[in-house]
């Protein structure tokens, strides 16, 4: 309210608006021009008002395939341009602070760090095993996407937001996200033909694909979104927007489960056993002696009933062995150089020289899961590093959560590790293990760490204030 109420940021927003319209006429609509000028002054907003950075990541994070593309020399998503934009005015600030205001550098601003360099260093020594005219394409990868995602969507969350106020309303940013998205799932369903099978699927808006086209894309996103949902709700006093939230935590549930994603279902089910046991542990009994369990049987009734359907589809089967085959082909890859694997970013040009895969499966996609992707890319020292950064924060996670289970950040604490929990999990499936639809998620779950004071890395250390 206090952004909205600011004279300043509408006199920036106005005169933002009048450049870009004038500037699109004198260059005769140059759609570059015009993406220049309202990138610089996007980043003349970032400067003052970084939060607003924040909270359009936060809505739009999901929707990579909304993208720039120019003359097909390269594209890249919205988001991610917001990302560099609010990260290139949170640099400047940085070093205005340092040499202005005598702000001294500090480690524990970037959260993970030791772990987070093995792993850049894992990658950096895969590269002596990339053939030269795949080398530049290697490089490029770990910078892009891999340390690009650290620092975007790790580090500019837990260094911008430092209150729980600027936190909650990311949150609640992100349940408008969540109710748009559940509701484009359901609309799929609706608008399915009679011989499809009933699905919650992105689907398509002016023609356009924002969020893609697989379920699993859809899943992957609810996934994070139901703790940050049950954050609000357990913090709520207004008793309307408690019920609101609570509603939209079942709805993303359901909608989830409606996907018949299969790594959806099951880090639906983590999250759900690590809440049970660490919050309603002494209630569980009570729970499954009552009618609830029955009712919730008959809500599901429908759903499993769907997910036999699909099992017993030719499309599943088909889907099992492209999988299987594939993780034959990441071992296989593997052992030709299992100490620092075949250079980050090849697995798809490597497979893509399978010939036989290419006839039965046409495009090659990437490894499903990280655990594949970094045995055949960076060889066991990558893929111990990756594991050990993953491990790192969810042990960070956990021991706040202990050491603060019977104060007033409990449940905040406790929605991040369900969060992280659940983004982990699903990336043991798929493919979105660089990118923010899994470090967002991480960095705001660290991001509760800190604004409740209960965080902070020193010596590679955990410390409690």
């Amino acid at each position: 309210m206090e952004l909205i109420k600011n004279k300043t940021f509408w006199l920036i927003i106005i005169v933002a608006i009048l450049l870009v319209i004038s500037f699109s006429f004198i260059d005769n609509g140059s759609y570059l021009s015009l993406i220049i000028v309202a990138g610089f002054l996007l980043l003349l907003i970032f400067l003052k008002y970084s939060q607003l950075g924040i909270y359009l990541i936060a809505f739009l994070y999901p929707f990579t395939y909304l993208e720039f593309s120019y003359q097909n020399a390269f594209n890249v998503p919205y988001v991610d341009m917001l990302a560099l934009l609010l990260f290139i005015a949170f640099f400047i600030k940085s070093l205005y602070l340092f040499f202005e205001k005598g702000q001294k550098f500090s480690w524990k601003n970037f959260p993970a760090w030791p772990f987070m360099l093995l792993f850049v260093i894992a990658a950096f020594l895969s590269l002596l095993n990339v053939e030269r005219e795949q080398l530049l394409m290697s490089l490029k990868y770990i910078f892009r996407p891999i340390i690009f995602f650290y620092l975007m969507y790790v580090i500019l969350p837990f260094n911008i937001i430092d209150n729980l106020k600027k936190l909650f309303t990311t949150f609640k940013v992100m349940f408008v996200l969540g109710l748009s998205i559940s509701l484009m799932g359901v609309w799929s369903i609706i608008i399915a033909s009679s011989t499809q099978l009933k699905r919650a699927t992105p689907t398509a808006i002016f023609g356009i694909y924002p969020l893609g086209t697989n379920q699993n894309l859809l899943a992957e996103v609810l996934i994070c979104l139901i703790p940050f949902t049950l954050i609000l709700y357990w913090y709520e006093k207004n008793i309307f927007l408690k019920t609101i939230y609570l509603i939209g935590a079942f709805f993303f549930a359901g909608v989830n489960l409606l996907t018949l994603s299969r790594a959806g279902w099951l880090a639906l089910i983590l999250e759900i056993l690590i809440l049970v046991a660490l919050r309603y542990r002494k209630k569980a009994k009570d729970i499954m002696t009552s009618y609830l369990p029955y009712l919730g049987l008959l809500l599901i009734a429908p759903i499993l009933y769907l997910m036999y359907e699909l099992f017993a589809s030719g499309f599943m089967a088909t889907s099992n062995v492209n999988r299987l085959n594939l993780i034959e082909l990441a071992l296989s890859l593997f052992k030709s150089h299992p100490l620092i694997g075949n250079g980050v970013g090849t697995f798809i040009p490597l497979i893509s020289q399978v010939k036989w895969y290419i006839i039965d499966y046409g495009e090659v996609i990437d490894a499903h899961g990280f655990i594949f992707k970094t045995l055949a890319e960076t060889g066991i020292l990558g893929t111990i590093s990756f594991v050990l950064l993953l491990i790192y924060i969810l042990y960070v996670l956990f021991k706040a959560f202990k050491e603060n289970k019977n104060t007033k950040y409990s449940f905040l604490i406790l929605g991040a590790l369900l969060a992280a929990s659940g983004g982990i999990v699903f990336q043991l499936f798929n493919t979105s293990y660089f990118i923010g639809k899994l470090w967002l998620p991480i960095g705001l779950a660290l991001t509760c760490l800190k604004v409740s004071k209960t965080y902070f890395i020193d010596k590679n250390k955990l410390h409690a204030e």
